[in-house]
């Protein structure tokens, strides 16, 4: 009978254009979101990293997070910075406010105020809720303490950035 549910399903899935990779890569994300909830950081990088590796974008935030934190993998902020900037080239909400946190304090980065404001500014625009107004704190924060031209400087970033589509941001 599970065989039958399971071919159903897949004759589904090809009727409708979805590829029986996404499904099971959506399944893989899905049990490395539980395993990262559990604490289980080790197996929740086995999961991500051949998503993150295929591009999936979530994957890559989550795999940022672990390398920023030391949670599964070995703590590094370049290798952490390295998959911020990869979900978030890909229009990504969650890593832009990590992107512009470590630019602020230089962690894996040359500190950079102007790189960080632009980061910040994306991300207040983009996220939502809580975090949506804790990167504009932060954008307002580094404003009030950075001169006209480089808030000026941050401005065409943004411009550039999303214009790119998230191509020409770094």
């Amino acid at each position: 009978m599970r065989c039958f549910f399971v071919a159903i399903q897949l004759i589904m899935i090809c009727a409708v254009g979805v590829s029986p990779q996404s499904v099971t890569a959506a399944e893989s994300l899905e049990e490395a979101e539980f395993a990262y909830e559990r604490g289980e950081y080790t197996q929740a990088a086995r999961l991500f990293g051949p998503l993150a590796e295929q591009g999936v974008a979530s994957a890559q935030f989550y795999l940022g997070l672990m390398h920023e934190k030391g949670r599964g993998v070995r703590q590094d902020n370049q290798t952490a910075l390295t998959w911020f900037r990869k979900a978030a080239a890909q229009g990504h909400a969650g890593p832009q406010s990590n992107l512009g946190l470590m630019y602020e304090r230089g962690r894996g980065v040359r500190k950079d105020l102007v790189r960080a404001l632009m980061w910040y500014h994306i991300a207040g625009i983009m996220l939502k809720g809580d975090e949506g107004k804790a990167a504009v704190k932060r954008r307002d924060y580094l404003t009030s303490h950075m001169t006209a031209e480089q808030i000026e400087q941050a401005q065409e970033m943004v411009r550039r950035c999303q214009q790119s589509q998230f191509k020409q941001c770094d």
